[in-house]
């Protein structure tokens, strides 16, 4: 069986709007479990207000073994998903496929 590779950009903004705050990535992996880091990861970055809902309801929302089960059938670039972190924001992971996480790896270097 091929391995599974997930590819993600992720955009922090309030939701529903085209224009996010800020758009990060590539982000590259191979495991459920480093995907799981990234999402924890984004989570602790963006929504560390004493208002906001907790790491783990936030965590919740994305439904893990759903995603990932999606990813091993269907690739990344058709898994996308968000988390409302509140205040009206989200945080947006969007899958990539190999030739768009390439051009962006290749536009953040030059």
């Amino acid at each position: 069986m091929a391995k599974t590779i997930w590819r993600y950009s992720i955009s922090i903004g309030l939701s529903g709007c085209y224009m996010p705050n800020a758009i990060n990535g590539p982000y590259i992996g191979t495991t459920r479990k480093e995907l799981a880091e990234l999402i924890r990861d984004q989570i602790r970055m963006y929504a560390d207000q004493e208002d906001d809902p907790s790491e783990r309801s936030l965590f919740e929302q994305v439904g893990l073994r759903r995603l990932w089960s999606h990813i091993r059938n269907h690739g990344s670039s058709t898994a996308h998903f968000s988390i409302d972190i509140g205040r009206g924001e989200e945080i947006a992971f969007h899958g990539l496929t190999k030739e768009e996480a390439t051009e962006m790896e290749r536009q953040e270097a030059a």
